[in-house]
């Protein structure tokens, strides 16, 4: 707690303690946060003092209130900014200090089908690396990613242990390859049974499903990756501007 934290209000306080043990994992995912009659115990406030820090901690994003059951440890979503460029790792290092994990399902050679020959401009046929992964944050599955690069570009990149190596650190350090632009399309599935029991949720809970297009310098098709994230602890958002014309105004069509 900051030192001037004292001169706050007992609720901001509290609700202070209570988020920095969130953040921390003191108070891990879906575990159940002291009772209004317990805080107020401890810290000698009234429960009307407790119950309005545990309300700013759940207005804060950090837990969610279930009435008759009590106050459950609930983090902020993870959110990616779409106009940006990052691998998981890196997009989970910039929100939060949680600990980021990855199970590997599958790393082999497979042979490119019609998909992927369009979506990584190679022949039917020729070799393509298949890593299939859950990424994991705070001993939580939160998403599940395959990514498709072609052979021919990184000889023997399964050598490598992805379960702890970043994929695209190791293709710029290990090859040199620099992603510098990526097409997306978003779109919203709902979890199978096998998704559901990879990701720890409910069979048909909804996910985010994430197809993209990677490019190096020179335009080369670098990765063909599809993400399954979870719905309930992803985001996503974009910056718009409107085109304005030569006069200022914006760019309105009569009729």
């Amino acid at each position: 707690m900051e030192s001037t934290d004292y001169l706050l209000p007992k609720y901001v306080q509290i609700k202070n303690m209570i988020i920095e043990k969130i953040e921390s994992n003191q108070f891990e995912e879906n575990s159940k946060l002291p009772s209004e009659r317990e805080i107020s115990e401890k810290y000698g406030v009234s429960r009307m003092t407790a119950r309005k820090a545990l309300k700013m901690v759940v207005e804060s994003g950090y837990a969610s209130s279930h009435v008759g059951k009590g106050t459950y440890v609930h983090k902020p979503k993870l959110t990616k900014n779409l106009t940006e460029i990052e691998g998981f790792s890196f997009m989970v290092r910039r929100q939060r200090d949680g600990m980021i994990a990855s199970r590997v399902l599958e790393a082999k050679i497979i042979e490119a089908d019609s998909l992927l020959s369009e979506k990584l401009k190679i022949p039917i046929g020729a070799e393509v690396y298949r890593i299939m992964r859950i990424r994991i944050v705070d001993g939580v599955p939160i998403a599940i990613q395959e990514s498709n690069l072609p052979v021919q570009l990184f000889p023997n990149l399964l050598a490598h242990d992805f379960s702890t190596t970043s994929l695209y650190r190791t293709i710029f350090e290990e090859y040199g390859v620099k992603i510098v632009s990526s097409t997306q399309i978003l779109d919203l599935e709902y979890a199978d049974k096998h998704k559901a029991e990879l990701l720890g949720i409910r069979e048909h809970d909804a996910l985010f499903l994430f197809n993209s297009v990677s490019y190096d310098a020179d335009n080369n098709a670098i990765e063909y990756c599809i993400h399954h994230m979870r719905g309930d602890k992803c985001s996503f958002y974009n910056e718009l501007r409107t085109k304005s014309s030569a006069s200022g105004s914006l760019p309105f069509r009569k009729g």
